[in-house]
């Protein structure tokens, strides 16, 4: 029996997607105030309010000498934004739990003065929250929102669908790999790129104005070979994505070359582009009024992807916590 395992006896799971399935059997997801549970950017409740929670953990999701503690502030509540825009909502408020490791007092501050600047840029007040010591830094906040039509989820893309994505792809990532370079900060963009790593920003007004047209929809955050599979599993459908159709800033390429990448993959396997990606009908593209550029088609088939154009690997994956 579960409650007989002690620590370090219990299953382990080779990637993040297994074990949140796993562990979504021991919980109890659905009443009749759920509409949808585990499986989404973020749950909704009857009848339209969207919740959410992402962490932001020292030496994983930043490194002290990468990002300061605004930007750490800032970011902590722009994924959880995005999650958000991801389901068509907008934001109500967020809840923060700040943990503090050795020495992290002093960081409180210049932390919190991120997620305001954040939260007023937005309009996501923080309304509560919960301050402890613990082993290390991190900063987790919950945010609930609400939808205006009903929040699209990654479970309805249909064979016939175009793949379609907001912005571009590959800047964070480029940005990040300036940091660990300092001999790529010549390079043009590099600036430009550290700073989208830094400093999210969510598509909440064109996640709020695609979710009437859009059959499925989520956030690019762990990068589209991964984030698209999950979409393609959920949906039972098959996916074609070209890599050569990926949208880049033009100074993104340049970045990948001097890492010895082909683009297309750099920006399919980054992550933490905070895009989001959608499946709807060809003739809606035009029609949702929102800039998009079209990458791939649904069709029918084993749930999951096939990558064409230069680099093209149907093993190409995203960033995954246990991988």
């Amino acid at each position: 029996m579960p409650e007989q395992v002690g620590w370090g006896e219990g299953t382990a799971y080779p990637d993040e997607d297994a074990l949140i399935a796993h562990l979504a059997t021991l919980v109890n997801d659905s009443s009749p105030e759920i509409l949808q549970g585990i499986g989404d950017d973020a749950a909704v409740l009857a009848p339209d309010l969207v919740w959410t929670v992402d962490p932001q953990v020292d030496g994983i999701h930043f490194r002290r000498d990468f990002s300061s503690p605004y930007d750490v502030g800032w970011k902590a509540l722009a994924v959880n934004l995005s999650d958000l825009a991801a389901m068509g909502a907008l934001p109500i408020g967020a809840l923060v739990s700040l943990i503090l490791g050795e020495g992290d007092a002093a960081d409180a501050e210049p932390i919190y003065a991120g997620l305001g600047a954040c939260a007023r840029t937005y309009g996501c007040p923080v309304v509560g929250g919960d301050v402890a010591r613990g082993l290390g830094l991190s900063v987790s906040v919950s945010v609930i929102g609400r939808a205006a039509n009903p929040p699209p989820g990654r479970f309805g893309a249909q064979p016939g669908d175009v793949i379609a994505i907001t912005g571009t792809l590959g800047e964070s990532a480029a940005g990040l790999a300036v940091l660990r370079d300092p001999a790529l900060r010549d390079l043009p963009g590099a600036v430009e790129s550290i700073e989208r790593h830094r400093r999210p920003h969510p598509r909440l007004v064109e996640g709020q104005a695609l979710a009437p047209f859009v059959h499925a929809m989520m956030d690019v955050s762990d990068g589209i070979a991964t984030d698209l599979r999950r979409l393609a599993r959920r949906s039972g459908v098959q996916l074609h994505v070209d890599l050569d159709a990926l949208p880049m800033h033009d100074d993104t390429p340049p970045i990948a070359r001097a890492l010895g990448l082909v683009p297309g993959v750099l920006a399919a396997t980054g992550g933490e582009d905070y895009e989001l990606v959608m499946a709807l009908a060809a003739d809606d593209v035009e029609r949702c009024g929102i800039p998009l550029t079209v990458i791939g088609q649904v069709g029918e088939g084993p749930a999951g992807i096939r990558f064409t154009g230069e680099g093209a690997d149907n093993a190409l994956r995203g960033w995954d916590h246990l991988a």
